[in-house]
């Protein structure tokens, strides 16, 4: 007697099916990951976290986001190298990195908003340190 279930499994319309549906899983799982790094990044950061400061304050919001956004690329390429890295990195850094470019983005718009000059973002001067009195050596 011949066992049908095996005959009606390797068919390959059921094949096609699990194939099709693997791929629809995968196309879902892509498009909402793009939703997320688009333009709607900016529900990470409360719109008011910048509406007091002056704009020496955002020159130094803005140095300190910047600096966390390129470190969080580098850790990011630097997991993309190993097996897997893609993933790692995506589970790691992905929602941080979004973050932080929404907060310096947000930063760059409250700096327009504040029409703040080159000379207003530009770190003070710094302090002269005291001088110590000259030193007098022996002949």
């Amino acid at each position: 007697m011949i066992d049908r279930r095996d005959r009606s499994l390797s068919r390959p319309g059921i094949a096609l099916r699990a194939i099709a549906s693997r791929l629809a899983v995968v196309v879902l799982a892509t498009s909402l990951g793009a939703c997320a790094s688009g333009p709607s990044s900016s529900m990470f950061v409360d719109p008011a976290t910048y509406e007091l400061y002056n704009c020496q304050q955002l020159a130094t919001a803005r140095t300190n986001s910047n600096n966390r956004v390129i470190e969080l690329e580098r850790l990011m390429a630097k997991a993309e190298t190993g097996a897997g890295g893609s993933l790692v990195s995506g589970l790691a850094y992905q929602t941080d990195y979004l973050s932080e470019r929404a907060r310096r983005d947000q930063i760059d718009e409250k700096i327009t908003s504040n029409n703040c000059s080159r000379a207003d973002l530009a770190p003070p001067a710094a302090l002269a340190a005291p001088t110590a009195p000259p030193v007098k050596r022996r002949r």
